[in-house]
């Protein structure tokens, strides 16, 4: 392998971590309860629009406010979704939370090829993040879906990235993630190998991934770096 490409969020940052601290803050910032319930309903309305964002039903722009709107609606509140979107932006943009293991990962990885991360998430927020985080020195380069135009599990994400690399070819590559619903089927697409990290749970069923990480362990020895 020459080139590894890798998810970000739950793959090598703590979002649902991140996440939550940044609803937490959001919450209370405009007098709505900080409730495990209001807590769990955001999260269900977003990952709902996230994965319309998959399926090309929806952009970026429109999902940031609409995940609110439709929040506030069925939280049967009232409230400023745009004001509370920009806040929430704001916040994210200030969590770094890695998983456990993710920074020495990437450092041993570095030492062997670059690494590239490749997310479909809002460019402010992750450029914000990724430039004072810990891993910033061993990342080689960021491809977002908002700045590239296209959304994974559509490879240009992926082609993007081996350009930036310097034209990397897809079998020397290998791309690594925790969806099998946007990450491994835009490796596959592209044919570069795909390994699911699934950070110690069980993957599902008919996952389509060339090697199952569990660990970053696993990991390291799919790129031959055991």
């Amino acid at each position: 392998m020459k080139v590894l490409l890798c998810d970000a969020d739950d793959t090598l940052f703590d979002f649902k971590r991140g996440e939550r601290a940044a609803i937490s803050d959001t919450f209370r910032a405009f007098g709505i309860p900080d409730t495990p319930e209001h807590a769990a309903l955001y999260h269900q309305v977003n990952l709902a629009q996230w994965k319309r964002l998959e399926r090309g039903e929806t952009t970026q722009a429109r999902l940031r406010v609409d995940r609110f709107r439709v929040f506030l609606a069925e939280a049967g509140l009232l409230g400023d979704a745009q004001a509370l979107c920009d806040f929430f932006v704001e916040k994210l943009g200030c969590q770094r939370f890695l998983l456990p293991g993710a920074l020495a990962f990437c450092q041993k990885v570095s030492r062997h090829m670059p690494i590239y991360l490749v997310t479909n998430g809002i460019a402010s927020i992750q450029r914000t993040r990724f430039s004072s985080s810990e891993l910033a020195p061993y990342i080689a380069g960021l491809v977002i879906s908002e700045e590239v135009g296209r959304s994974k599990p559509d490879p240009a994400m992926v082609f993007e990235a081996l350009r930036q690399a310097g034209g990397v070819s897809p079998e020397d590559a290998a791309m690594m993630g925790d969806s099998v619903t946007s990450d491994i089927p835009a490796a596959r697409a592209a044919g570069v190998k795909s390994i699911l990290f699934t950070n110690g749970t069980e993957p599902p069923q008919n996952h389509g991934a060339d090697v199952v990480a569990r660990t970053y362990a696993d990991a390291l020895a799919a790129l031959g770096l055991e």
